[in-house]
């Protein structure tokens, strides 16, 4: 079985894309996979097959020389000259969030001469089965998804993990609603060509199915939970908890909450202490926030090939989301895949953040975690476990326990392999 995937970025290992698409396809047999991608970058995953890469850049290139091709096959390795740096104003207009800038490149992507005879070959050549496709908040991905569909003609499943469709979001700019109704269009379209449509919480399962009325299953990272679960022997006199992850979109004033609740339980000897491992920006507000002395740390980036192990020597393991309107309506339906790996590794999960988010919500009806949204309710939580080590070891066992009936990797791979093939 053949299945095409298209993708903003490239598929890498240790990207987000790269880390949820390869968790998903891991395991299933026979089967063969070709990325089509539009950013800057070089791919590195052993899982696919075969590359496609267009960029701005590549269109404007071919806008001034048409013998230039617009996008072009791409060999992990091989020295292939690629478009491997963004440009700094891309890079800056997304990071400011620049509703112009988005425009203008969504104009490069509608007039560019992306339908190249290369991209036609390159699908024609693979010969796909499937299309299996992440669905955008962005016009020109959706645009590309949509021409996809149409050329091969194949069945094409999709898969969401953001609210990229609703109306339950918060912003006083009128061009932020104006981009919101662009996209809403080019995202209805591609969703209702779908087979099924893959969400990543139930939450999201739910909404999108009553809006789309077509079939809807949750489908989110999973991973083997066939062995007996391993909890920790001894804790940590101080406890040490532990964050690894971006504290962008305000999670950081989650963190805050943490760092000043630990202040106070340990006002009279360090009982628990808390680690952050991040590569995100820390301006001087974050580092005075989240550096108190015996209490809160910021340790900085740390590789991705070296959280399992810090993850295995801590004693909790911290979640948050952020508790501001904006960005708790941005994750309403959202699920952290990181949770799956903390309900893997049976260790206690400290989160902090709002009761109906998907993630925290999912916690919680689980009765899975030591779960807070403020300050008070965090001191009473934690001190009720400090120095109680079977009340750790129950919190760790529910965990592993809710990742046995939720994440379960051979489950999922059978779900998924028997909808793909069913549409053969």
């Amino acid at each position: 079985m053949k299945i095409l995937i298209l993708s903003s970025t490239p598929w890498t290992n240790d990207n987000s894309f790269g880390n949820s698409f390869g968790n998903i396809f891991e395991g299933i047999e026979d089967i063969e996979i070709a990325n089509i991608y539009c950013k800057y970058g070089k791919p590195n995953t052993k899982l696919v097959s075969r590359f496609f890469q267009i960029t701005e850049k590549s269109m404007f290139r071919n806008l001034k020389n048409p013998k230039v091709p617009s996008g072009q096959e791409v060999f992990m390795d091989e020295s292939v000259p690629t478009d491997v740096v963004e440009p700094k104003s891309a890079n800056l207009a997304r990071k400011k969030r620049w509703i112009i800038m988005f425009w203008a490149r969504d104009l490069i992507w509608k007039f560019g001469r992306w339908k190249s005879p290369e991209l036609k070959k390159f699908i024609d050549d693979f010969k796909p089965d499937i299309i299996f496709q992440p669905v955008y908040y962005v016009s020109h991905m959706n645009r590309i998804a949509n021409f996809i569909k149409k050329y091969t003609g194949v069945p094409m499943y999709g898969y969401v993990s953001d609210d990229v469709y609703t109306l339950k979001q918060f912003s006083l700019s009128p061009f932020y609603w104006i981009n919101r109704f662009m996209c809403r269009a080019k995202v209805k379209k591609v969703v209702k060509q779908c087979e099924i449509l893959y969400t990543i919480s139930e939450i999201q399962r739910s909404e999108y199915e009553k809006i789309f009325k077509i079939p809807c299953k949750i489908l989110t990272k999973s991973a083997n939970f066939d062995e007996p679960a391993r909890v920790k022997e001894e804790y940590g006199k101080p406890l040490q908890l532990l964050f690894t992850g971006n504290i962008g979109t305000n999670r950081w004033k989650s963190l805050a909450i943490i760092a000043d609740a630990l202040k106070e339980i340990n006002k009279d000897g360090v009982k628990a202490q808390l680690k952050i491992y991040t590569g995100g920006l820390i301006t001087d507000e974050i580092s005075n926030a989240l550096n108190i002395e015996g209490s809160s740390k910021i340790m900085g980036f740390i590789s991705s090939s070296e959280i399992p192990r810090i993850q295995s020597e801590a004693d909790i393991l911290v979640h948050v989301e952020s508790l501001s309107l904006q960005y708790k309506l941005c994750v309403r339906q959202s699920f952290s895949t990181k949770i799956v790996d903390y309900l893997k590794m049976a260790r206690p999960i400290l989160a902090v953040g709002p009761n109906d988010v998907a993630s925290i919500e999912h916690l919680i009806r689980n009765n899975c975690a030591i779960v807070a949204d403020n300050k008070e309710d965090l001191i009473n939580k934690l001190n009720e476990v400090i120095n109680n080590n079977n009340k750790l070891n129950e919190i760790a066992l529910k965990g592993y326990e809710c990742g046995k009936k939720y994440h379960n990797k051979a489950d999922y791979n059978k779900m998924l392999s028997e909808d793909l093939r069913s549409k053969l």
